[in-house]
């Protein structure tokens, strides 16, 4: 949860540093910079493939271009902050929760108009140029929440949509759901100032350089972490050697008869053979760093740790992964738990719950051996071994 709340405190406090700098006369230069934001981080976003945050994007574009009516006739101040406070959390919750579905083609054209069109609807209506009804405003305008100048019902709603987001992440943790409620929360205050034109567009822009910085940590996670698992995959594993120095030790792990229990009880249960081996070895202590190899092999890499102080390390993710029951669901089991105890079908098989086993094999780096690539070849070695002594253990280069 920390994690999730680093970029909105961030971004919050870069925002409100911004403000005390900033200067009134600045008006005209503040108001490009959410244009070059949004403009900015729709493109990374379309590069990345990535529509739902291109249409997020567009939003946020959409609630700047609408505040910086605010004063122009014959726009009506109070439909165009009205239709912002309510827009914006919309889109937000909206997509977010939506799946992804590119943009060229039928889903991503209708989503597109699903953002653009409530804007110029709001747009137009503000265009009106009549004023807002006495007895609307009493129920829209008067006894604000915190006299933050929005409507009440409004922020409510922001509050449900930063609610859905604190779910998403959840389930599905990822730097999208923090960089968009980053993004929720700074643009209602953008919103709340829209007759202030230079600390609006310091908030915009706040939102959107967080939307874009949510991204790239995005991309980074897709690129360097396995998808199953949740590790760091390969491509991490390759720049940790890279960098790691001179005194390292190179740990190999493979789950013992993988294939036989793939083939014995199916793929679905293999991955979560796979996620569990991956929950024990990321609690792995003495500073050792875990990655998701390839396949049903992992590895743990110590740097600045000999072979002798790593293997305790290791004799402790090897016990403790024999030590963790794995139980396979029946096919018959439910998803979910029945709130109240059912009676026993003796025609239904029952969970079956067995052992999960891996050997690891691990050396360090020396004058023997040139380069990562060699010490991580004689660890593959040494886990061969360990395989060839029966599994479930540990073995140490140079062990017989």
């Amino acid at each position: 949860m920390l994690d999730f709340l680093a970029l909105p405190g961030a971004a919050v406090l870069a925002a409100l540093l911004f403000q005390q700098a900033a200067d009134p006369e600045w008006g005209n230069l503040f108001a490009a910079l959410p244009w070059l934001v949004c403009l900015a981080g729709g493109s990374i976003a379309w590069r990345f493939r990535s529509g739902n945050m291109v249409m997020v994007f567009v939003a946020l574009a959409g609630v700047h271009a609408l505040l910086e009516q605010w004063g122009r006739s014959p726009y009506t101040a109070d439909t165009l902050r009205l239709g912002a406070a309510w827009y914006w959390p919309i889109m937000i919750a909206c997509l977010a929760t939506l799946p992804e579905r590119g943009l060229f083609n039928r889903p991503g054209l209708e989503r597109v108009a699903f953002v653009v069109y409530p804007a110029l609807i709001i747009l137009a209506h503000a265009a009106n140029g009549q004023p807002t009804p006495s007895w609307l405003r009493s129920v829209l305008f008067d006894g604000m929440i915190l006299h933050l100048r929005l409507p009440d019902a409004a922020l409510v709603f922001a509050l449900g949509a930063a609610g859905s987001l604190i779910w998403l992440y959840r389930r599905r943790p990822t730097p999208l759901e923090s960089g968009l409620l980053t993004a929720l929360l700074l643009g209602m205050v953008g919103v709340a100032l829209g007759d202030n034109r230079v600390l609006r567009a310091i908030y915009f822009s706040t939102a959107g350089g967080a939307l874009l910085v949510a991204l790239i940590q995005n991309s980074y996670r897709v690129a360097f972490h396995d998808e199953l698992t949740g590790l760091p995959g390969r491509r991490a594993l390759k720049s940790l050697l890279n960098t790691v120095g001179e005194r390292y030790v190179i740990a190999m792990l493979d789950v013992d008869h993988f294939k036989k229990f793939n083939d014995t009880y199916g793929h679905d249960v293999g991955d979560q053979v796979l996620c569990r081996v991956g929950r024990v070895i990321s609690n792995v202590t003495g500073g050792g760093q875990y990655f998701r190899y390839g396949g049903e092999e992992f590895t743990i890499v110590f740097p600045n740790r000999s072979l002798r102080e790593a293997l305790p390390h290791l004799d402790a993710v090897c016990a403790a992964m024999a030590a963790t029951p794995f139980t396979v669901r029946s096919k018959d089991r439910p998803d979910n738990k029945p709130e109240a105890p059912q009676n026993s079908d003796p025609t239904k098989a029952p969970a079956t719950q067995v052992t999960i086993t891996i050997s690891i094999g691990a050396a360090e780096k020396s004058p023997r051996y040139e380069d990562w690539e060699a010490v991580m070849k004689a660890a593959d070695q040494a886990l061969y071994k360990a395989k060839q002594a029966g599994r479930n253990r540990v073995m140490a280069d140079g062990q017989k």
